[in-house]
């Protein structure tokens, strides 16, 4: 059994203090606000997994609608996808990064020229977007698909925050500096660590099996560590989760040496590397995809011209 209560204590008091001081340091409360949020989608993330029994499907929506103003179903049949084909081409939602990002050569066919230059060097900042664009399509969806009580959370969740923030005294600018950096940070916190895990591993086809793209598609990095496991949710820990998603986040650890046995058994992969070596599998993954395709189309290129000289040197004979 977990113990969860500090956990959640922590998130929460970090969130009261975040409001409290937001209208004298908006921009400083916004990342504290931001780092408590994408902890919420942690704690949100082990309730999606029921690895909170009972008490499961209301710890979802507390984390993730109302102190996210998220959608638990939304969640669910995003991340539901993910684990049954995980790095799995056209089939994982969560590797649809084109046409701004690519770690593989199929997707990079997909990416413009300026964006295959500069990929590795805007894509941690470009993650600061990326919680502004799905509280777009999470609106979409329960609208859609006439999730009531989820919009009502979201409506408490909006409401509760204005209330607030005009209690502790923000103007409307200074609520805006607080929500944006909120956003911003949020998205580069969950992004970062959900990155180092997946993205550059391996892409595989729709026959991969389950066991296959658990160990294929992620990685462990800085396993043993309690630190890194909890400031990431212990999504350090993705082989052990994808193999055991019920198991609460904090046990996984007891298991490493047991899927390290079951890899050796099928003569899969168990991977694990440390922080800095997984941050620089994703960056570095990035910049080789970017340069195989680049000079991919320059072959292309010079062979079409050359092609096109021979057709004009024969036409002028």
């Amino acid at each position: 059994p977990r113990a969860v209560a500090p956990h959640v204590a922590v998130v929460v008091f970090g969130m009261g203090v975040a409001l409290a001081h937001s209208a004298a340091r908006p921009l400083a409360c916004g990342m504290l606000l931001g780092t408590c949020w994408a902890h919420c989608g942690f704690l949100q993330h082990a309730c999606g997994h029921r690895q909170w029994g009972a008490a499961s499907a209301a710890g979802q929506h507390f984390f993730e609608g109302l102190c996210k103003g998220g959608s638990a179903a939304w969640w669910r049949s995003r991340h539901n996808k993910h684990h049954a084909k995980t790095n799995v081409l056209g089939q994982d939602g969560d590797l649809r990064t084109a046409p701004l990002f690519a770690w593989d050569a199929a997707t990079a066919e997909r990416l413009p020229g300026w964006a295959l230059r500069v990929q590795s060097v805007v894509f941690l900042p470009s993650l600061a977007l990326y919680v502004f664009v799905f509280a777009v399509t999470v609106k979409r969806f329960v609208w859609r698909r006439r999730r009531w009580g989820e919009v009502s959370l979201m409506i408490a969740h909006h409401a509760g925050m204005l209330l607030a923030l005009r209690a502790a005294g923000n103007t409307a600018r200074s609520a805006a500096a607080l929500w944006g950096a909120a956003y911003a940070w949020q998205g580069v916190y969950l992004g970062f660590f959900f990155s180092l895990s997946h993205f550059a591993c391996e892409r595989l086809p729709p026959t991969a099996t389950w066991l296959e793209s658990c160990t294929h598609g992620t990685l462990d990095w800085a396993g043993e560590s309690t630190t890194w496991g909890y400031l990431s949710g212990f999504l350090n820990l993705q082989i052990e989760h994808h193999l055991a998603p019920r198991m609460p986040m904090e046990n996984l650890w007891r298991i490493r040496g047991d899927c390290r046995a079951l890899a050796r058994r099928w003569g899969l992969p168990h991977r694990e590397v440390s922080f800095s070596e997984a941050v620089w599998h994703t960056l570095a993954g990035m910049l080789r995809t970017s340069r195989r395709e680049l000079a991919r189309r320059a072959r292309v290129d010079l062979s079409g011209n050359a092609h096109l000289g021979t057709h004009s040197s024969a036409a002028k004979q």
